[in-house]
């Protein structure tokens, strides 16, 4: 399309003002290589043609814009691609509680294979061999666990693909993707067999024959305690992560609009609705499908039209330019999309004034310092327009940005998304109805898109819903492996200890007394997780929290929860093993002797 056609039908396309933010530039370079020196040249013209600019203007790589699309003083300092880190973070702490849990569960079974490793080293096995036997065992689980994953893979690929609304396939021709896959099962069976090769093959001889497993001690403290604190710790700031996520989505559902959203729709303005638009309105009010339309630029849920140029009294006292953002509409604006006004009153055909009108937001009379600002006269390039309203800042954009200046002036020719206040009389089907009739009869040639305002800013918490629900899932699988890690070495205990549990029962020992002997150690263990782990995960989440300037605060009922949860799933898991070793028969404890 070229461009002066659109500067036919676009007011803003004949603002040849260098505070005009109203299009993005794209240009074509044909050597990449060359961006740094392009980005200079745009620097310096832009600083010699517009001096009073604060920000920095440069050539980016379009295909980077969604993920690294992050600013800060000219460089890109993250974006989206820092949620792919957060999940790929996620994903390798849940593999490394797996393994610790494997860890675990393969010394809590040493005593099984004490005997075997005597055997095979009284008849000449190194104990070199033995690590090399238990790594292959460790590596020969990991491959079967990788089958098992690919499997899950592809039965959940599609229930991945529609949570996200993407389509993703895997191309298993493709030789680097079988390369990681292959990388981190070779990393999962090291870090997981590692530990237990080296723990089971330290046995000494002769004392697995007497039932005694011996051996010597390769650090000065007990490292299956540490990995299951280190277990716990991860679920415990997981779980507080995911409750914080879920709390940050709820307040920002719960922040007010700042218009009504029921019941409104849009469509664009298209083809003959431009010349037309008076009769597509007064047919519509007159089929009764709706209670009152309105025309901007812009669609309410997404007003991003920055500009410098808005002169004001006094603003010579201000020391800076103040950037704003524009709406440009015309009558019944604030009566179609349930604005609220503060003080003055809409755009209205009473006053014939109204065409050189304009209306401020709450913030930007702020910023303005302007005192009882209706009646003030303010000009817009080069434009004298008077203030006739306040209203209340609402939600143009992001949901999770703070009030920013706003200005919505009237204009006679700038058009380009239509509101319309649907009738709450009639069903939703037949508005729909009679809007597309209406919209036929008079633009036959163009599509008619309706879209409803209150889908499309629920669509603006998408990302953090997701977010949300693969918190929730990571959440429930870390705590469900930490609590089979904790199961696997409290049976590990308990199998050392039979012998003493027998003794005990047979001299009187209640149940419950050895349930408590049991469980203590390792509701201390639990203990030092939560210390370490609420702090930690307090702290990560508030500076997660930084990244919105509208945000809530971690409440302290987050916490209590965590920790009454965490406790009571572990004095369960706890309790069902202890119970179990407490009430098997000590004679099989002690017949050996």
């Amino acid at each position: 399309m070229p461009w002066s056609f659109y500067q036919s039908i676009d007011d803003e396309a004949r603002n040849p003002s260098w505070g005009n933010f109203s299009f993005l530039a794209i240009a074509k370079v044909n050597d990449k290589a060359k961006l740094d020196l392009i980005n200079s040249k745009v620097k310096k013209l832009f600083n010699e043609t517009y001096t009073k600019e604060r920000n920095e203007n440069f050539l980016f790589p379009f295909s980077d814009t969604h993920l690294y699309g992050k600013f800060l003083d000219g460089k890109s300092v993250g974006g989206d691609i820092e949620r792919i880190y957060l999940f790929i973070a996620l994903a390798f702490g849940i593999l490394l509680i797996a393994c610790i849990n494997f860890m675990n569960m393969a010394t809590a079974k040493s005593e099984r294979r004490a005997k075997e490793v005597g055997i095979k080293k009284t008849i000449g096995a190194t104990r070199g061999s033995l690590v090399t036997q238990f790594l292959t065992e460790a590596m020969v689980l990991t491959a079967v666990a990788v089958l098992i994953a690919l499997t899950i893979v592809e039965a959940s690929l599609p229930m991945f693909n529609n949570l996200l609304a993407i389509e993703i396939t895997i191309d298993y021709m493709n030789m680097g993707y079988w390369l990681g896959i292959l990388s981190v099962a070779l990393l999962t069976g090291l870090l997981a067999g590692i530990y237990p090769a080296v723990f089971l093959s330290s046995f000494n001889a002769i004392q697995t024959f007497k039932k005694k497993t011996a051996r010597a001690r390769l650090i000065p403290i007990n490292l299956r305690q540490v990995l299951v604190v280190a277990q716990f710790c991860f679920a415990i700031i997981l779980t507080i992560a995911t409750l914080v996520i879920y709390k940050q989505i709820q307040f920002i559902k719960g922040r007010s609009v700042g218009y009504n959203i029921n019941l409104l729709a849009e469509m664009p303005q298209s083809g003959e609705l431009y010349e037309k638009f008076e009769l597509f309105k007064d047919q519509l009010l007159k089929s009764g499908a709706v209670t009152a339309v309105n025309q901007a630029s812009r669609s309410m849920t997404h007003v991003s039209n920055w500009f410098y140029g808005l002169k004001w009294p006094g603003m010579e006292k201000q020391g800076e330019e103040i950037v704003f953002n524009r709406l440009e509409t015309q009558y019944d604006f604030v009566k179609t999309n349930g604005v609220k006004m503060l003080a003055g009153r809409d755009f209205s055909k009473e006053f014939a004034s109204d065409t050189a009108a304009i209306l401020l937001s709450s913030t930007a009379v702020k910023m303005m310092n302007l005192k009882d600002p209706i009646g003030k006269s303010v000009n817009l390039f080069g434009n004298q327009l008077t203030v006739i309203g306040i209203f209340k800042d609402f939600l143009w954009d992001s949901p999770y940005h703070s009030g920013r200046p706003m200005v919505i002036n009237f204009s006679k020719s700038q058009g380009g998304n239509i509101n319309l206040r649907l009738n709450p009389a009639n069903s939703l089907s037949r508005n729909v109805e009679l809007i597309l009739a209406v919209a036929k009869s008079i633009n036959p040639n163009y599509p008619v898109e309706i879209k409803f305002v209150d889908e499309l800013f629920a669509a603006k918490l998408q990302s953090e819903k997701i977010l949300g629900i693969l918190a929730n899932l990571f959440g429930g699988i870390a705590i469900l492996i930490s609590c089979m890690g904790l199961y696997g070495l409290i049976a590990y205990s308990a199998e050392q200890r039979t012998k003493e549990f027998g003794v005990r029962r047979v001299l009187g020992a209640s149940v419950a007394s050895i349930m408590r002997l049991l469980s203590v150690s390792f509701m201390k263990m639990i203990l030092v997780a939560i210390i370490i782990g609420v702090p930690t995960a307090y702290y990560l989440m508030n500076k997660w929290l930084e990244h919105f300037e509208f945000r809530t605060v971690i409440s302290w009922w987050i916490i209590v929860v965590v920790i009454f949860g965490t406790s009571i799933i572990t004095f369960l898991t706890v309790s069902f093993q202890a119970y179990k070793a407490a009430k098997a028969n000590p004679v099989d404890a002690l017949k050996y002797e």
